[in-house]
């Protein structure tokens, strides 16, 4: 019979009244470098209650067996199960103190994993907003990935084709191509 024990550290930040949260964190090995997961918003997990995102995030993180935690940051920091572009102002949908958690996150992590999905393609205050945090961790960027099925780059935990498997593309890669094929 083998037993196995591990501890998890959990720590998630939110602002006073609990409508934002800026970041979610869970370390399972000290001795690994952590990875950041940069997605559109957070829905409603706290430090033991997860939503099926959150799980995708933390099963995905483990199984590449590189990092020994992961800090979710998000674009926006309201906490809600569908943001409200129509009638919330950029200010109700993102917190005072978001930009500094995903500058921290971007300067103490190993990488950052860019896994907001395709609204920026589709929704003009989302492109606003990643143009912002692009800018805020530029520094950063030898360092930022995507999610990637193989075909498909960009992509949200919850695609079909990433849930149980993903693979990391770097940015700069996805930058020299988009690049190639604008020359052609």
């Amino acid at each position: 019979m083998i037993t196995e024990k591990d501890t998890i550290k959990c720590e998630a930040v939110f602002n006073e009244d609990r409508t934002h949260r800026y970041m979610w964190k869970r370390v399972w090995s000290k001795d690994k470098p952590m990875a950041a997961v940069l997605m559109l918003n957070p829905c409603l997990s706290d430090n033991i209650v997860t939503d099926t995102t959150t799980a995708l995030v933390v099963n995905n993180i483990a199984r590449l067996e590189r990092y020994g935690g992961v800090m979710i940051i998000n674009l926006f920091s309201k906490l809600t199960t569908k943001l409200n572009f129509r009638w919330n102002s950029d200010e109700e949908l993102n917190g005072t103190e978001n930009d500094a958690y995903i500058k921290k996150a971007a300067e103490e992590c190993d990488v950052t994993i860019l896994a907001w999905g395709k609204g920026v393609s589709t929704n003009k205050r989302i492109e606003k907003r990643v143009d912002e945090v692009m800018k805020l961790i530029k520094e950063h960027e030898s360092k930022l990935y995507f999610i990637t099925d193989g075909d498909r780059v960009g992509l949200h935990p919850l695609t079909p084709s990433i849930r149980s498997h993903w693979r990391l593309q770097a940015f700069q890669q996805e930058i020299a191509k988009n690049e190639q094929t604008a020359e052609a």
